[in-house]
C-alpha cells in the first residue's frame, strides 16, 4: 500500500498548486502551503496508475525539497509576489499636449547658458553636458512648436549616421531640449554678412562676415566657392540617402562645422542644421502632400512634394524613383550656390533674383541675358573654365522636369 499513499500525497500537492494559482497576487496566504487548503478525499479521485520505483524515488525527492522550503518559512516571513519595478525606461511625460519625446539625456546633466539664436518654432541656447559644449534648442509653447519639436527629434535620430548634418546627441529631459554637439556658430548667413534670415539665425547668425574663402579655410575665393558647392551637395545627398528631404536649405541652415581642434588646423566642413521642416519619406514623419515648409526665396517653383508609398521602405523607394523628391532640395542648392558665387547677391536675400527667374520660367540663361552688361562681371567665378559653374547653376535652377539632381551635380566638373 505504500506506493498508493505516496501517490495520494502528490495529488494533494498538485491540487495545492492549482488552488494557489487562482488566488489574487496580493493574498499573502496563497504563498503558504498548507495541506488543509487542498484536502482531497481518496474516494473522490480515480486510482492512480502504478509508477516505477525510479519515478517514485524522483517524486519523493521533489516532495522533500518542497517541504524543506515550506518549513524554512515562518509566518513573519511570507513569500510575496515579486513586484514589477516602475521604470521610465526612455520616456517621461511633462506636458499635457501629447506624448513625450524619447528622453536620452537626464536634465540634471545639462546646463543651459545664454540665448544665441531663434527660429520659427524654437529658441537656441549654448550649454554644457557633462563638461562638453553643446547647443540646446527649446521649443516655443505653441501647437506648431510642439509638432516640429517632435518631428525634429525623430528626424535627427534617423540622421545620426548622416555625415552632412550637425551631430545630434539626443533629447534632454521630458520634452525640454534638443541637444547637439557644439561645432561652432558660423552659418553661411553670418559668413555672407547677415540679413538673409530676416532675424536671428538658428545657431546665432547675423553679422560676422569674413568671406567665403576664410570660412572654407582656403586662400582662393574661386576655389572656396567650388569646395563649398561640393560639400553642400554632399551634405544634402547624405540626407537624401536616408530617405529624407530637408526642404529648407538656405544660408541660415548651413553650418561651417569646426569638427576638429584648431590646433590640428582642420578645415571647416559644411553641415546642415534645423530639420524642423524636413520630412522622412520612409516613415512618413512630418510629411503631407498638402503642406509646404520652406523659405519662398530658396524653395522651388513646385512648392509641394507628392510622393507615393510614403511610410514604407519599399513603397517610398518606388515613390522616390518616380517622383524624384530630391529635386526639391536641388533647386535650393542652386539658389545658394548662385548667391555665394555672385558678390552682389551675397548680403541679404536674393528675393528679386527669384522673382526675375520666375518671370523667365526659371530659365537662368534667359534671365542673365536680360541683365545689363555691367552685371555680367558678377558671374566671373561661375564663368571660369568654360562656364562650368554657370552650367551647374542653370541645371539646378531649371524647372523640375529638366532640373539636375543633387547626385548628378556632385559629379559635375565644377565640383571636382
Amino acid at each position: 500500500m505504500a506506493p498508493r499513499v505516496a501517490v495520494l500525497v502528490i495529488s494533494k500537492v498538485t491540487t495545492l498548486s492549482k488552488v494557489t494559482s487562482l488566488r489574487a497576487p496580493h493574498d499573502s496566504s496563497a504563498s503558504i502551503p498548507q495541506i488543509t487548503m487542498a484536502h482531497v478525499s481518496s474516494a473522490t479521485r480515480a486510482p492512480a496508475a502504478a509508477a516505477s520505483p525510479r519515478a517514485l524515488s524522483s517524486r519523493r525527492s521533489s516532495l522533500a525539497g518542497r517541504r524543506a522550503v515550506s518549513s524554512s518559512r515562518t509566518r513573519g516571513d511570507v513569500a510575496r509576489p515579486r513586484a514589477r519595478a516602475f521604470r521610465v525606461s526612455a520616456y517621461e511625460q511633462a506636458d499635457t499636449d501629447g506624448e513625450a519625446v524619447k528622453v536620452d539625456i537626464p536634465m540634471a546633466d545639462v546646463s543651459r547658458g545664454k540665448k544665441i539664436g531663434s527660429g520659427s518654432f524654437g529658441d537656441v541656447f549654448e550649454g554644457t553636458w557633462k563638461g562638453q559644449r553643446v547647443i540646446l534648442k527649446e521649443r516655443k509653447m505653441t501647437g506648431p512648436g510642439k509638432k516640429y519639436f517632435d518631428a525634429e527629434a525623430a528626424l535627427n535620430r534617423r540622421l545620426k549616421s548622416a555625415k552632412g548634418v550637425a551631430p545630434f546627441l539626443g533629447v534632454a529631459g521630458a520634452n525640454a531640449f534638443l541637444v547637439w554637439k557644439d561645432e561652432g556658430r558660423s552659418t553661411l548667413d553670418a559668413v555672407l554678412g547677415g540679413g538673409s534670415g530676416g532675424g536671428l539665425s538658428l545657431f546665432g547668425g547675423g553679422g560676422g562676415g569674413g568671406g567665403i574663402a576664410a570660412a572654407m579655410g582656403v586662400g582662393d575665393e574661386s576655389r572656396a566657392v567650388r569646395l563649398f558647392a561640393k560639400q553642400l551637395l554632399q551634405a544634402v545627398k547624405s540626407v537624401h540617402d536616408a530617405g529624407v528631404v530637408h526642404r529648407d536649405v538656405k544660408p541660415d541652415n548651413i553650418l561651417f562645422a569646426q569638427s576638429g581642434s584648431k590646433l590640428t588646423g582642420s578645415k571647416p566642413v559644411i553641415k546642415l542644421i534645423d530639420l524642423g521642416g524636413a520630412c522622412d519619406l520612409r516613415t512618413g514623419v512630418n510629411y503631407s502632400k498638402d503642406e509646404t515648409v520652406f523659405d519662398p526665396v530658396y524653395g522651388p517653383p513646385e512648392k509641394y512634394l507628392d510622393v507615393s508609398g510614403v511610410g514604407s521602405l519599399f513603397g517610398s523607394s518606388l515613390g522616390w524613383a518616380k517622383a524624384k523628391p530630391d529635386l526639391f532640395d536641388a533647386f535650393s542648392c542652386g539658389m545658394v550656390i548662385l548667391q555665394v558665387a555672385c558678390p552682389s547677391l551675397r548680403k541679404g536675400k536674393p528675393g528679386s533674383t527669384k522673382r526675375d527667374l520666375d518671370i523667365y520660367a526659371f530659365d537662368a540663361q534667359a534671365w542673365r541675358d536680360s541683365l545689363p552688361e555691367r552685371r555680367q562681371a558678377d558671374f566671373a567665378i561661375l564663368d571660369e573654365n568654360g562656364g562650368q559653374g554657370w552650367d551647374l547653376v542653370c541645371g539646378l535652377l531649371a524647372q523640375r522636369k529638366k532640373r539636375t539632381s543633387v547626385a548628378q551635380a556632385i559629379g559635375h566638373p565644377f565640383c571636382r
